[in-house]
């Protein structure tokens, strides 16, 4: 009776995954378009709807530094339908800044890590300062401002961090996505922002935007000529985010398994490596499994720093 049971529960598996998927894919992006997360998706999902024969819908739904758009994919049935592209704001440095409706792990299916990328330190036009030393200077003479994608995000922490560092006075202006935050920059309403590499990376070859220093241990091909802030007095500077698929608690392990092999065969699509590569991305593909535990450690070790820092929502 137990040998039947159980060939009729991988029999119904099969069938599972068989005809999964049999209607349009939603992916929403907790972020404005323009901005790294939602470029990468832009950038993947038409090979998706190759591979998986149906089409992959971006909906962008910014606010609470991501947490907008993992609220309202919790609302949806765990059947892989209504899936988040997801970062490590939403993960690690929101449970540390902000009160989550949810739980930041547990509440969510790994299903499939992407890219990670380094924060990249940019600059005004407008401004003159080539060093985290000359803009302390800028800082003491006049009113200076950061801007970022929200409160929570990697721009915020990594201003944070740089701002204690250099004990300057420089104001946090947090904007609704990384673009505006981006654009603002462009325009001279603020003076310094990091920014994920991959949303900077044609502002800073067309010239609208000055590259300082990355906010990694080692330089990134994608832009050779820019240093470390390690290089420039900065040490143990080393803030980036990643981006990956999630679903609800409880999506399927079949229609889980299907969505990260379609995930890696469309990552691995020599077309698709080279430009994630290009725009300074690190291939970081993992199983289910190891993406739920990365999640984890990231969890642990950001919430951690930003206590540490005393680093507060403003």
């Amino acid at each position: 009776m137990m040998r039947l049971a159980a060939l009729l529960f991988s029999l119904a598996a099969c069938s599972l995954q068989a005809a999964w998927p049999e209607k349009p894919i939603k992916v929403l992006i907790g972020y404005t378009p323009g901005g790294s997360t939602d470029v990468v998706a832009r950038l993947l999902s038409p090979k998706l709807t190759e591979k998986l024969g149906q089409p992959i819908v971006i909906e962008n739904k910014p606010g609470g530094a991501g947490d907008l758009a993992a609220e309202l994919m919790l609302q949806q049935p765990a059947d892989g339908y209504t899936l988040l592209m997801t970062t490590v704001a939403l993960h690690a440095l929101n449970p540390g800044l902000l009160k989550q409706k949810f739980h930041p792990i547990n509440d969510f299916t790994p299903i499939a890590m992407v890219a990670s990328y380094p924060m990249i330190m940019i600059a005004s036009p407008q401004t003159t300062f080539k060093t985290p030393a000359e803009l302390k200077d800028l800082a003491a003479r006049e009113p200076t401002f950061y801007s970022s994608s929200g409160v929570g995000s990697p721009g915020h922490l990594s201003g944070e961090l740089l701002t204690r560092a250099l004990g300057a006075n420089i104001t946090h202006v947090p904007y609704k996505g990384g673009a505006p935050s981006v654009t603002a920059i462009m325009s001279g309403e603020a003076q310094v922002n990091f920014a994920t590499l991959p949303a900077v990376v044609p502002q800073i070859r067309g010239g609208k935007v000055r590259a300082i220093a990355l906010a990694s241990k080692e330089r990134s091909p994608a832009v050779p000529e820019v240093p470390t802030l390690a290089e420039l007095g900065i040490a143990d500077f080393d803030v980036g985010t990643w981006t990956g698929f999630i679903g609800p608690k409880g999506v399927p392990p079949e229609v889980v398994k299907r969505l990260n092999e379609a995930v890696a065969e469309v990552v691995n699509d020599p077309a698709i490596r080279k430009r994630l590569m290009d725009e300074g991305a690190e291939i970081r593909l993992m199983s289910p499994q190891d993406f739920g535990t990365f999640m984890r450690a990231e969890n642990v070790r950001w919430v951690k720093v930003i206590k540490e820092a005393g680093i507060t929502p403003q």
